[in-house]
């Protein structure tokens, strides 16, 4: 259990680098974009198109993030109404649910992929291969994923062991 826990953490630690240093390349290229429009330096059209694709992939990357945290698919409305012994079910199903969405998106982005390296279509202005950028569904499928089912056995957990919510779940107070 002690790998698990260890693989997982590691998994976590990539995903802030990544996320912090896709952030601070969009920040850059935004950055340098601007300057571009009001001085002759020919910044212009590939740090729009860098920070398109760092925006991308910042958001694939952070959708299974989200889902690690808590942050996606919960209505605290009717969450609220249920009393907290049971609020557990709701997030197992909030879970299962990003489980599914998680393989679904890995699958359509596993027909995609290959469809945009076999027409060897390119981006405008850097002429890097479209399939690159497309890498990040499948990557960010493949998180949301792994993380909805580090969650539902978590969640089975708190079930079996009849505990209160202490996650931070949004389908319930933190104790």
């Amino acid at each position: 259990m002690k790998v698990i826990h260890s693989i997982l953490d590691v998994i976590k630690k990539v995903e802030y680098v990544l996320l912090v240093t896709i952030l601070a390349a969009i920040v850059l290229a935004t950055f340098l974009q601007v300057v571009g429009r009001y001085t002759p330096l020919p910044f212009s059209s590939k740090f729009e198109e860098l920070a398109t694709f760092s925006f991308v992939w910042v958001t694939m990357i952070g959708a299974g993030a989200c889902v690690r945290e808590g942050g996606h698919m919960t209505m605290d409305f009717m969450v609220s109404f249920v009393p907290e012994n049971k609020r557990v079910f709701f997030k197992l199903l909030n879970d299962v649910v990003a489980l599914l969405i998680g393989a679904a998106i890995v699958y359509c982005a596993a027909m995609l992929i290959p469809k945009l390296r076999r027409t060897g279509m390119t981006s405008a202005a850097m002429d890097l291969p479209l399939w690159i950028q497309n890498l990040s569904i499948p990557v960010g499928g493949a998180l949301i994923s792994l993380w909805g089912c580090v969650n539902i056995v978590e969640d089975i957990r708190h079930i079996v062991k009849k505990e209160p919510l202490t996650n931070k779940s949004g389908a319930g107070k933190e104790e």
